[in-house]
């Protein structure tokens, strides 16, 4: 016994790979997986409720350059936002493939759209459960964990939000947890291919989001060079084994498509030389820290995107992720997990540190960390769906210390008690606070709900004493102070159509800029959501010849929608998504006007909206379309916030 409680005993025991399976074991394993079948079963019904008929693209901008890579298989190596060639998406293809075959098969809907994320979100599910199985092997206690870490993520507010989206988060997350599972296998079998196989699956998460996938790199070579088997010199030998693995594997994609030609290749977005090793160093907001000059409008813009006023990610601080809205996002469990890795760290003392349930604990422990000291402290933006890469570690840390802990308190030991006690505590007060601090709207008998069920178990805890209704109850009321809130959010998440440029997790009343003076507000609102007009639309169809694009217009946002109106005929986006590429320039455009590539520009209108906040060769590009090119049709009215059809035919 240590402090009052027994190590051995926890049920949190790791079988040997060949020990034979108990009886007890034996029986329970169907309703493991029954448990497992009706986890994933919540979190898919979750993530595709009413999808079918919420309408819209998501985000236009993945929407669009999915729907041009199902149409040239340039475009589909590279990532091509248009099939003329001109400009990629600003992040790998890999993500995208398997909506861009499913859109070449069956065509541009919901299901070919939403459908791969939302599997992926299942899956991760699905993986996260069997990871932590895996941790503590054949125990009863370490199955309910399983399924408990599992049932958190399939219930997380922002996660549920992010697999309903069109982003490349889903695929990155799902792609970090196998190499999460295969890790702690590797340490559990004490066998290098399995760890190789983790590093290459983070590789595959590089290939989905670049450099964030490697926010758990430290983590994961943490634990192989700690709980790894044998002397620290073949330890060594594996992680270096690993480490040539990952950049083998995420070399693989930039590699095949720099032998595409120069002449058919995009530039690559969000890069200052129109190469993907140029755009691995802008990752992660760092291309915005610093506001290069411009227009004043666009200097008030960047300034707020640097002290996080936008996309309600608030400033950068050791309490970021716990006030404004990440608080409901994604910090529900964060204080329950802490708390939770405590009692399993005193519960895991004296054990060997090739132990597959330290591993795990130094796992998830690092993976968290690792999340949370880059998303608090980053500069430049910070999108609050970004966070859901935190959570399968949260979810992981708070089952596991619950079970421990629980088991502790059933055979009566005293620590086993207080860790219960206050991880019902921290789970119930932080709920409760942050539902009264959030700007979100929720039913309101939530609150009381939830507090009084954290009440109520922590009395049956005190009196209990072995009483099996009573040990029952308590069980379901800790449930319900964990679960109900976070389930609340994501439920109603699953009801309402969310920002496909900014998913928030219960996202009604809330609006795309935070603390954000409204003209900013408003320009943002009209560059990042242009309307498209159908007749303009066939009217660009119907004269566009043998140019190589339709139409040009200022960033791939305004360009996205009209590609997307148009069936995936090539639209030229200059500047690339926010108009901060610096293509094309004025000289090579008037090239392309003059060559007969291009005939007709769409400016944007005059005033607050996409021309007030881009500076660059892009914007001089427009200049010159203004002055050079005649308008088709009459103006719009003054004050009016339509874009101009400009035609440059001769122009040049």
């Amino acid at each position: 016994m240590l402090l009052g409680m027994r190590t051995e005993p926890l049920g949190l025991g790791t079988r040997s790979p060949v020990e034979a399976p108990s009886p007890t074991t034996t029986r329970t394993v169907p309703l493991w997986w029954l448990g497992l079948a009706g986890c994933l079963a919540l979190a898919l019904a979750l993530r595709i409720w009413g999808a079918a008929s919420a309408g819209g693209w998501g985000n236009a901008y993945y929407a669009a350059t999915a729907l041009t890579m199902s149409q040239d298989w340039t475009a589909f190596l590279s990532g091509g936002l248009d099939a003329g060639h001109f400009i990629s998406m600003d992040k790998p293809a890999v993500w995208l493939w398997p909506s861009a075959l499913l859109i070449k098969l069956f065509g541009l809907n919901w299901a070919t759209l939403f459908l791969p994320t939302a599997i992926a979100g299942v899956a991760s599910v699905l993986v996260l459960a069997l990871a932590v199985r895996e941790a503590f092997g054949g125990s009863r206690a370490g199955r309910i964990a399983a399924l408990l870490a599992g049932l958190g993520l399939a219930i997380s507010p922002v996660n549920v939000a992010v697999d309903r989206a069109n982003t490349p988060d889903a695929i990155m997350v799902l792609a970090l947890l196998v190499a999460a599972w295969l890790t702690v296998r590797a340490v559990r079998r004490g066998r290098l291919v399995p760890l190789l196989g983790a590093a290459a699956m983070v590789g595959l998460a590089f290939d989905a989001k670049y450099l964030q996938a490697y926010l758990v790199l430290p983590a994961l070579a943490l634990v192989w060079l700690v709980c790894g088997p044998g002397r620290i010199g073949r330890r060594l030998l594996g992680a270096g084994g690993a480490a040539v693995t990952v950049l083998v594997t995420s070399a693989v994609w930039p590699l095949l498509v720099s032998l595409v030609p120069e002449g058919s290749r995009a530039w690559t977005a969000a890069s200052p030389d129109g190469t993907i090793l140029g755009r691995v160093g802008n990752v992660l907001g760092v291309h915005l820290d610093a506001p290069t000059a411009g227009n004043d409008m666009a200097g008030q813009i960047m300034a707020a995107f640097k002290t996080g006023e936008v996309f309600h990610s608030g400033p950068a601080g050791a309490g970021r992720l716990f006030s404004g809205a990440l608080a409901d996002q994604v910090s529900w469990w964060f204080p329950l997990a802490i708390v939770a890795a405590g009692a399993t760290a005193v519960a895991l003392r004296g054990r060997g540190r090739t132990d597959p349930a330290v591993a795990a604990l130094l796992l998830w422990t690092g993976w968290a960390a690792c999340c949370w000291a880059v998303f608090s402290f980053m500069g430049g933006v910070l999108h609050p769906y970004y966070t859901g890469m935190l959570v399968p570690a949260l979810a992981a840390l708070a089952a596991v210390g619950l079970v421990t802990a629980w088991g502790a308190w059933r055979r009566g030991e005293g620590l086993g008690t207080a860790l219960l006690a206050a991880q019902i505590v921290a789970v119930t007060g932080w709920t409760v606070l942050v539902l009264r601090e959030t700007g979100a709207s929720y039913p309101g008998w939530l609150l009381a709900v939830v507090l009084l069920a954290g009440v109520l178990a922590l009395v049956g805890i005190r009196i209990a004493r072995g009483r099996a209704p009573v040990v029952t109850g308590v069980g379901l009321l800790a449930a319900v102070a964990v679960l109900a809130a976070p389930l609340t959010w994501s439920v109603r998440t699953a009801d309402q159509q969310l920002s496909g440029l900014n998913p928030l997790a219960n996202q009604e009343g809330r609006y795309l800029l935070a603390a954000v003076p409204p003209p900013l507000a408003e320009a943002f609102a009209v560059a990042s959501q242009p309307p498209v007009d159908p007749r303009m639309v066939a009217f660009l169809r119907e004269n566009h010849g043998t140019e190589r694009w339709m139409v040009a217009t200022l960033t791939a946002m305004s360009a996205a929608p009209l590609i997307l109106a148009a069936d995936g005929t090539p639209v030229l986006a200059m500047g690339g998504f926010d108009g901060s590429d610096p293509v094309p320039t004025a000289g090579s455009f008037r090239e392309l006007v003059r060559s007969g590539q291009l005939r007709f520009v769409l400016a944007p209108p005059p005033g607050p909206g996409t021309a007030a906040f881009v500076s660059g060769p892009a914007v001089e590009a427009v200049q010159w379309a203004a002055q050079a090119c005649r308008p088709v049709g009459a103006a719009p009215p003054p004050g009016l916030p339509v874009p101009v059809l400009l035609d440059c035919r001769g122009a040049a």
